[in-house]
């Protein structure tokens, strides 16, 4: 058993496809190294023990937002005999329910890291089983594209039929990343959703159109086609907010983009909060908009892609 183990695992940008991916249709999500969180294990002779930004305890004793990682120590420790109490800390910040993939970050982290502490020597399928059921905890029905892109260095293009794949061609672009400061709710979003499907087809065509623009993203990337993707991500970000997935200060930076040289922009995530994403040719275009829509964001990253 090792003494101390810390892993690194990065957080994620949804491009297109948040929602219908949880229906079998196509999704593209980008790893965003600038954005991780460190988790790491040792044994201890107290109780065993987490240790965030949000939460100092014993680790059983938890809110209930903990309940995938709990899920995981549990798993975990039950792997080996005499299993020793653990502390687990997390440190670095990716702004959670944001759709940045900050519960799978952790989940990811935190089977990785218990699972060199423990010598179990998992391989990549057993540790993404695991990770994924987490997710499950965490967000009703998760589609696995968090775990999967969190775990890669380049984009993924993801269905649940086919698992993730990855694209390491580069599109030739810039995106900005805002953070709205609102906190989104993936569960409460899914099930919104799930209920206008069952309500309407006009909503389940809805779903399946985004699927389709998904996989035209994916299509006009390997062309380097970033202004045919920008006119996607506006067709996408009209029907999310078709969903009431949208909010006033996502409408409001989705404007100020597209009048200030945006190709096209949208919600990622879950939507009712969280991040939007605005496709620039170049970064001095991304800046401009970064300072004109600055007094609806909290924050913002720029990723050359």
């Amino acid at each position: 058993m090792n003494k101390k183990v810390e892993i690194k695992a990065h957080g994620k940008v949804i491009l297109i496809g948040e929602h219908s991916v949880v229906y079998g249709y196509n999704a593209l999500a980008l790893p965003i190294q600038a954005l991780n969180i460190s988790t790491t294990v040792e044994e201890t002779a107290g109780p065993t023990w987490m240790d965030t930004n949000h939460y100092h305890g014993a680790f059983f004793d938890a809110p209930d937002e903990y309940d995938g990682i709990k899920y995981i120590v549990k798993t975990m420790l039950a792997k080996v005999a005499d299993a020793p109490n653990v502390k687990i800390t997390y440190s670095g910040e990716i702004p959670i329910e944001r759709g940045l993939g900050s519960s799978a970050v952790v989940a990811l982290g935190t089977t990785k890291a218990l699972s060199q502490f423990l010598n179990l020597n998992l391989d990549h399928d057993e540790i993404m089983e695991i990770t994924n059921h987490a997710e499950m905890i965490n967000h009703g029905k998760a589609s696995g594209l968090d775990a999967a892109t969190v775990s890669s260095d380049y984009l993924v293009f993801f269905n649940k039929q086919d698992g993730p794949q990855q694209l390491s061609q580069k599109l030739g672009a810039t995106l900005l990343i805002m953070d709205t400061g609102e906190l989104g709710n993936t569960k409460v979003a899914v099930q919104a959703v799930k209920k206008q499907m069952d309500e309407s087809d006009l909503k389940k065509k809805q779903i399946t159109r985004l699927g389709e623009l998904a996989t035209a993203t994916q299509e006009n990337w390997l062309k380097q086609n970033a202004k045919e993707i920008g006119k996607i991500f506006n067709e996408a970000q009209s029907i999310l907010a078709s969903f009431d997935l949208s909010t006033k200060k996502i409408d409001n930076i989705c404007k100020i983009a597209n009048e200030n040289g945006a190709l096209g922009t949208k919600l990622s995530g879950g939507g009712l909060g969280g991040i939007v994403i605005a496709l620039c040719l170049d970064q001095e275009t991304a800046q401009k908009i970064a300072k004109k829509a600055q007094a609806n964001f909290d924050n913002y990253w720029i990723e050359e892609i």
